[in-house]
């Protein structure tokens, strides 16, 4: 297994000078990467890896469920990759590999599992989501298909955004359990009908919403600078404290790189969003943010007792580890086997979910499982680390640095939540894989095109 991706694998050829970022003093224009003419072949099945990629990273397909994108479009996207020779495409990436081994991993855990035949179902699950990442790195081939694929995340979270608002919904919206100001989008098992899912999807699309919004002019760039409005709107109304840690995490790492224009900019955003917060937000959501500091109200005391809750099922999913450290307790089945492992004690099950992606894994799929997934999230942020300091060109930069971003908010929300199987995760993993070999596939070809050149 190969390590990160180092400088020398993105050596910028002598000639090819850095971009200035927009508003530097100007020096000798730098020469643009120029890639070598290729075939086009694989371009059809580009755009139709951006139709299946917005409706598996906006949840779609779940409040349409006849209209069975996934099973419509997979074929077609399995018989490009054998049209266009790009079956070994996963393994090109670090990420790719390291997901293939987790995936491989699931498979073998499914045997040992407390129920196999809920398990076998959560191995589909992670073996789609796993197809997600061959896509991407099949049929994203370049930065400018990385842009595509950014705007097309971005588009499938304003959707969410304005869905949201506009028709609302949610999982369990009663007085009675003191969620009735939270919302979700969907019903019953719909995953967005989850507020906590809801809050981090909405957070994790900001970052890509802004960063299409930059690079774009007029009309496009206004609107889509418009509608974050209804995207931060639905993700206060969420009420997700773990949305709005990732969130603050998110916002302290591009200061980190900001200049000083932006991080006045931020700093004044974000206060007209406190603002607006404060002003327009149900009281209840209000207080539900403030047990940060206080549970001295009813939501409060509400949210107070949802975190005691969440530190009993970290306990549980440890001592559940514990027993099982090689194989768990079976993919899916934390909820089972901590109820069997209650009674057994003569106690009552929670009948939870871990809601930690990094304990669900290591009770349910073993420690192996999961320093698998945090070794796949760390690559997909440390790899962009190159092509943020690197890339020639000032957009790929900054692409680098939002995406980036959002590997940071999902691996944030992954404390809060259980999502390694499948979900918003793997979009951004796999576009994190897929920008890291454009990035590399543009340098080879430049450098190949030099010496031709000087010739």
């Amino acid at each position: 297994m190969n390590g990160p991706a180092t400088v020398d694998d993105y050596a910028v050829p002598e000639t090819a000078a850095l971009e200035p970022e927009a508003g530097t003093p100007s020096k000798p224009k730098p020469q643009r990467l120029r890639r070598a003419k290729g075939p086009e072949f694989y371009k059809p099945f580009h755009f139709i890896l951006l139709v299946y990629l917005f409706f598996y990273c906006s949840r779609m397909q779940e409040m349409i469920p006849y209209a069975h994108t996934g099973w419509l479009l997979q074929p077609i996207l399995i018989i490009g990759m054998f049209m266009t020779n790009s079956t070994k495409a996963i393994l090109r990436s670090d990420i790719g590999r390291v997901m293939l081994w987790f995936t491989a991993w699931v498979a073998v855990c499914v045997p040992f599992s407390t129920w196999r035949g809920g398990s076998f179902i959560v191995f589909i699950l992670a073996a789609q989501a796993l197809g997600l990442l061959f896509f991407m790195m099949a049929f994203i081939r370049s930065m400018d298909d990385c842009y595509r694929a950014i705007f097309t995340i971005a588009l499938a979270m304003v959707t969410v955004g304005v869905l949201s608002m506009l028709i609302g919904g949610g999982r369990g919206a009663s007085a009675a359990n003191g969620a009735a100001n939270r919302l979700g989008l969907g019903t019953g098992t719909n995953t967005l009908a989850d507020a906590n899912f809801l809050g981090l999807y909405l957070v994790i699309g900001l970052p890509l919403i802004w960063f299409s919004a930059s690079i774009r002019r007029g009309i496009m760039r206004a609107g889509l600078i418009c509608l974050m409005v209804p995207v931060l709107a639905a993700m206060a109304r969420t009420g997700s404290r773990s949305a709005l840690l990732a969130l603050a995490v998110g916002t302290l790492f591009f200061f980190a790189f900001a200049t000083s224009r932006q991080r006045a900019m931020m700093i004044a955003g974000g206060t007209a969003f406190l603002v607006c917060a404060l002003l327009f937000l149900p009281p209840k959501i209000v207080q539900r943010f403030s047990t940060y500091f206080n549970a001295n109200t009813e939501a409060g005391a509400e949210a107070a007792d949802s975190a005691e809750t969440r530190k009993m099922l970290l306990i549980r999913s440890l001592e559940l580890t514990a027993k099982h450290p090689l194989f768990g307790v079976g993919p899916g089945e934390f909820q089972d086997a901590e109820a069997k492992d209650a009674a057994a004690h003569g106690k009552r099950g929670m009948w939870h979910f871990t809601h930690n992606s990094y304990t669900e894994l290591s009770s349910e799929c073993g420690i192996t499982g999961m320093i698998l997934y945090v070794i796949a999230i760390w690559r997909a942020y440390r790899g962009l680390s190159t092509v943020r300091d690197r890339f020639p060109q000032a957009k790929g930069r900054r692409a680098a640095l939002f995406v980036q971003i959002t590997v940071v908010m999902a691996a944030v929300g992954s404390f809060f939540l259980s999502i390694a199987y499948t979900g918003i995760v793997y979009g951004i993993l796999g576009l994190s894989a897929a920008m890291q070999l454009a990035a590399k596939r543009e340098y080879k070809e430049v450098n190949a095109a030099l010496p031709a050149s000087a010739a």
